[in-house]
C-alpha cells in the first residue's frame, strides 16, 4: 500500500515523503533533501494514503515554484549577503572599504577594484549591447529577459557591501543553524547525534524544521509560530500531550539560547499545550521494598536490574545516569561508599554524590561482575541499550507486585520510593540533593565544587540523611546481606 507513489519511504508504521531539492535551489536551503511525514500510517487505505500523499507532493512543487520566484525573500537575501562577505574576504575587501572612492562620480565597481568586480563589468557590456540592438522597442528590459545569475547577485550585494556606511555587518541568524548555535554553547556540553540521547533531543527539533518550508530567519516569528501550531495540531493526532511538552523544551531551548547568544530582542511564548494529568506513580510499601532488596541479594534478579532497581530505591537514581555511569566514579571501597553523578545529566542539580547505605556489599561484588573494560560501570551493552528495553525490563521483574496489587508498577516507582520514604521519615530537606531534584534551599552543588562534595566530613552529613530516609533497609546490610556475601 502506497509504495507506487514517488518520493515515498515506509519508516516504523508511517511513510516518509522525501525529495531532492533541484540543485539551481539548493542554495536557499542548505540542505539536498525535503522531509515530510504524511498525516496517515501504512495502514491506511490506499485512497488515504494517496490523498496524504498528493497533499503533500502538491505543497513541495508550490514550495518549488515560490522558490523560484519570491522564495523567502528575506533569507534568500540573507543568504546572497554572506556569500557577498564571503566574496569580499577573498578578494582583501571588507564592509564600507569602498565607500570614500564611490563618492566620485565617474567611479563604477571594475574601476574601483578590476579583480573582484569584473563580473559586473561584463555584464555592464551585455546590457549596453543588448539596449543598442533593441533600441526602440517597447516593454524590452534587459534585466527581466536577463535576470542575474547567482554569481552576479553576489557581486552586486559585494559591491553594495564595499561601498556602504553601515560598518561591520553581522549576518542574521536563519533558523536552520540554530542547533549547531545551541550544542556549541549548551552549559551541559553538546549533544553528539550519534548517541541515543542526541538523537532523542535532536528529533524534537528536526520536527520542528519539517514544518519550515525551506527556512526561515530567527527574527521571521510569525513562520516559526505558524510551523509550531501546524506541528502540535498534526501531533496531538498521534502521541500525548507529554510528549508534545518535552518537544517543546527542546525547541525552546535552542531558540532561547541563540536568542541569547546573538544578543536578539526576541521573545517566544509557550504554545498552548493541552493539559494533561501525570501518570500516577504507585510506590510500594515498605514491608514490600524490604522484600526486593532481600531478593536482589538473594540473586532473585539479574545483576544489572538489580543494580538499577536497588540505586534507583535508595538514591532516586534513573536509567539514563545508570547507563552513563563511569566505572572510575563508583566508589565503594571508601570509608563512606558513595557514587558521583557528572555525565551530561538533564539539569546542573542532578551532578551530584549518592551516599550507598544499602547493599554496599551486595553492590560491590556487583559491579565487579558488570565490568567489562569498556570503562562503563554497568557494561557496554547496558549502556547501549534503549531505555524504553531497559524499562520493560524492570517492568517484568516486579510483574508479581503488578499482577497482585493491579497497579502499573515500574522503576519510577522504586524512584518515587525514596521521596515516600524520606517524607515518612521526617528527612531534612537535604534528601532532595541525593535524588537530584531541584530545590535551591537543598542544592549543596550550588554552593561547593562537585570535589567537595567527595570529602568525608561533607559526604558524612549526606550519608546520615541517606541513613534517616533509608532506616527501615539499613539493618538489611548487617542482617541479611552478610548472609548473601558469605554465600
Amino acid at each position: 500500500m502506497g509504495f507506487g507513489l514517488k518520493y515515498l519511504q515506509k519508516r516504523k508504521d508511517k511513510f516518509l515523503y522525501r525529495r531532492r531539492i533541484p540543485s539551481d535551489i539548493t542554495h536557499l536551503y542548505g540542505k539536498e533533501f525535503y522531509y515530510k511525514q504524511l498525516p496517515c500510517s501504512v495502514h491506511a487505505s490506499d485512497a488515504e494514503i494517496t490523498l496524504a500523499w498528493s497533499e503533500v507532493n502538491s505543497n513541495f512543487e508550490s514550495i518549488l515554484n515560490t522558490s523560484r520566484t519570491t522564495f523567502s525573500t528575506e533569507v534568500e537575501e540573507e543568504k546572497i549577503k554572506r556569500e557577498a562577505l564571503k566574496y569580499l574576504r577573498f578578494h582583501k575587501l571588507e564592509a564600507g572599504v569602498l565607500k570614500e572612492i564611490a563618492k566620485i562620480y565617474t567611479s563604477t565597481p571594475w574601476e574601483a577594484h578590476p579583480t573582484a568586480f569584473s563580473v559586473l563589468e561584463d555584464r555592464y557590456s551585455k546590457q549596453q549591447e543588448y539596449d543598442y540592438d533593441n533600441a526602440g522597442t517597447p516593454f524590452d528590459d534587459f534585466e527581466v529577459t536577463h535576470p542575474e545569475s547567482y554569481q552576479e547577485k553576489v557581486a552586486h550585494k559585494a559591491w553594495e557591501l564595499a561601498i556602504s556606511n553601515v560598518g561591520k555587518v553581522k549576518p542574521k541568524r536563519l533558523l536552520s543553524e540554530c542547533w549547531d548555535i545551541y550544542n556549541l554553547h549548551r552549559e551541559a556540553g553538546s549533544y553528539d547525534k550519534n548517541t541515543r540521547e542526541g538523537r532523542r533531543v535532536y528529533a524534537s527539533w528536526e520536527r520542528l524544521l519539517s514544518y519550515i518550508d525551506g527556512d526561515c530567519l530567527i527574527e521571521d516569528t510569525d513562520t516559526i509560530y505558524e510551523a509550531i501550531d501546524k506541528m502540535i495540531s498534526d501531533r496531538k493526532k498521534e502521541v500525548s500531550p507529554a510528549s508534545i511538552e518535552r518537544d517543546w523544551i527542546v525547541i525552546s531551548a535552542v531558540l532561547n539560547k541563540v536568542i541569547k547568544v546573538e544578543r536578539l530582542n526576541l521573545k517566544f511564548q509557550k504554545p498552548i499545550i493541552k493539559q494533561h494529568n501525570k501518570k500516577e506513580r504507585p510506590v510500594f510499601n515498605q514491608t514490600d521494598q524490604i522484600e526486593i532488596v532481600t531478593d536482589i541479594v538473594s540473586g532473585k534478579y539479574q545483576t544489572n536490574r538489580g543494580v538499577l532497581m536497588l540505586l534507583a530505591l535508595q538514591g532516586g537514581l534513573i536509567n539514563s545516569e545508570l547507563q552513563r555511569l563511569k566505572t572510575e566514579n563508583v566508589r565503594l571501597n571508601t570509608n563512606i561508599p558513595h557514587i558521583i553523578i557528572t555525565s551530561k545529566v538533564k539539569e546542573k542539580y542532578r551532578k551530584r554524590t549518592v551516599p550507598i547505605t544499602v547493599g554496599v556489599s551486595w553492590l560491590r561484588r556487583a559491579f565487579e561482575e558488570l565490568a567489562d573494560g569498556s570503562g562503563y560501570a554497568m557494561g557496554r551493552e547496558f549502556a547501549t541499550a534503549k531505555d524504553s528495553t531497559i524499562s520493560k525490563r524492570i517492568v517484568l521483574s516486579l510483574d508479581k507486585y503488578r499482577r497482585r496489587d493491579k497497579k502499573n508498577y515500574s522503576c519510577y516507582s522504586l524512584r518515587h520510593c525514596y521521596k515516600a520514604n524520606a517524607i515518612a521519615h521526617n528527612a531534612p530537606e537535604r534528601y532532595r540533593y541525593i535524588a537530584g531534584w531541584v530545590n535551591k534551599e537543598a542544592v549543596i552543588s550550588d554552593t561547593y565544587a562537585l570535589d567537595a562534595m567527595t570529602q568525608e566530613e561533607v559526604l558524612g552529613g549526606v550519608q546520615e540523611v541517606s541513613k534517616i530516609v533509608n532506616k527501615h533497609l539499613v539493618p538489611l546490610d548487617s542482617i541479611r546481606l552478610i548472609k548473601a556475601e558469605v554465600e
